[in-house]
Order: structure tokens, then sequence, then C-alpha cells
């Protein structure tokens, strides 16, 4: 078993019964606003002619991507990667811009109506952290959502996926490396989970092209500034020093 973990989803929709005790269960380990949700059931409605009709639910969440555009959009860094993989925001940091809202491919964020700021699936790290499941994970009667660690070939999710054929949620535009894998259909599994390419927004072109270089060139230019400042100033010291022995 690996030192670092990898942790993500595998999710099979044939098992999803749509019973929503996982999104219960999210809102309630996360106090989400209500008409907001950090996790979804998708459906792709009835279909074919009776009596063969059929329906298939499909679970989804923050994909905790391997490259997320979400971690470059944010201008504060209050959205980051940890090194298990989770990608997490940092309410303190975050001040509700809403360009990593904007940049996921998946739309699988949103800005908290109550607290203004950027929210999603965590992953429920606090629970993680204590060796527990995701809510949402923990509380799935059929089994639909699986979580665990990638690296570690004996894990759940990884001898779940194991000879399997599996569908990740990419396309020929986006490829975020989302670490969600769905066994089931491609057909069945792309209900509403297929990413789109965003448009940067103008704040975002504007945050990207001229304000980073700006303060990066304002912060340089200040260091070398003080650093000459110093330099001078310790040139003056030792000349008034020797003044001083003469």
């Amino acid at each position: 078993m690996a030192d670092v973990k990898k942790y993500g989803f595998v999710i099979d929709p044939r098992r999803c019964i749509d019973c929503r005790a996982c999104l219960v269960a999210c809102r309630a380990e996360w106090n989400t606003p209500e008409g907001q949700t950090r996790i979804w059931v998708h459906t792709d409605g009835p279909h074919g002619t009776f009596p063969n009709v059929a329906q298939t639910w499909v679970p989804a969440q923050c994909h905790h991507c391997e490259t997320p555009w979400c971690v470059e959009a944010c201008p504060t860094g209050a959205t980051f990667k940890r090194e298990d993989g989770l990608v997490l925001i940092d309410s303190e940091a975050c001040i509700g811009c809403g360009l990593c809202v904007n940049a996921c491919p998946y739309q699988v964020r949103f800005r908290n109506k109550e607290t203004g700021k950027a929210d999603k699936c965590s992953g429920c790290y606090t629970r993680v952290d204590r060796g527990e499941m995701p809510a949402c994970v923990a509380t799935c009667v059929g089994g639909a959502r699986l979580f665990g660690d990638f690296n570690d070939p004996a894990s759940t999710v990884s001898q779940a996926i194991k000879g399997q054929t599996v569908y990740r949620p990419i396309s020929e535009n986006v490829n975020t490396g989302p670490m969600t894998y769905y066994l089931a259909p491609p057909d069945a599994a792309q209900v509403q989970v297929t990413p789109q390419p965003r448009e940067d927004l103008s704040a975002e072109v504007f945050w990207r092209r001229w304000a980073i270089p700006f303060v990066k060139l304002a912060v340089g230019v200040t260091f070398v500034g003080q650093a000459g400042a110093f330099i001078l100033q310790l040139l003056r010291g030792e000349n008034e020093y020797e003044d001083g022995a003469v």
C-alpha cells in the first residue's frame, strides 16, 4: 500500500434506487442551505416502450480532479488540493468572487447563499480524517456510492474497478483527471455528468493576464528596492564606523 493516498469515488448507477438518503445525509453533515446541495442524483428519465421501460439514476458530486481547473482559477488560494487528492475550500480565504464556480466544467460548485462563499462536496474530509466514510457513502443503502484510496490495491474502490469497464467523465475538450469512476455503460453514466468547456469570465482574464503579473512585478520591485536600501544603510553604517574610529 502506498504511503501517499489518492482518494476518489466509484459510482455504480445500476445500484442507485433514487432513495435520496445520500442527499439528506450530506445536507445534515454540512448544513447546506435549503434549495442547494453538494451532491446530486441525475436521471435520464423513463425511456422505452411498455412493458420494456427503463430509467437510470446517476449519483454525482465534485470529482476531486487530479488537475482541478478551480484551483487555477482561484485568485486567493482559497481552493486548494490536498496531498491525498481531495480538493477543498478555505472559507476564510474565499472572497466569493465566483471564478472557481465558473471554471468547473462539471458545474458542481456553487455560491452558498447564506455565506456568499464558494461551496461544494469536500469528500467529507473531516470524516475521512477520522477513518470514516463520507456521509453519502455511509448512507447509501444500495452501495451505489463507494469511496477510498486508489493507491491501495486492496481498497474497496480499487477492487470495484478491477477488471471492469469503467467510464470517467472526460471529453475531447475536457480532461481534468476526475477521480470518479462509473461502473456502467457510457450511455447511462453520461447523464448530466459529461463535462462542458467553460468560457473564462472577463474578470478571470484580467486577473490572469494583468493583475497577477502586475502584483508579482510590484512585489519584485519592492523587494529589490528594500534590499538596495538595506545594503546602502549597511555601507553608510560602516563608513560612519570607520570615520569614528579615526
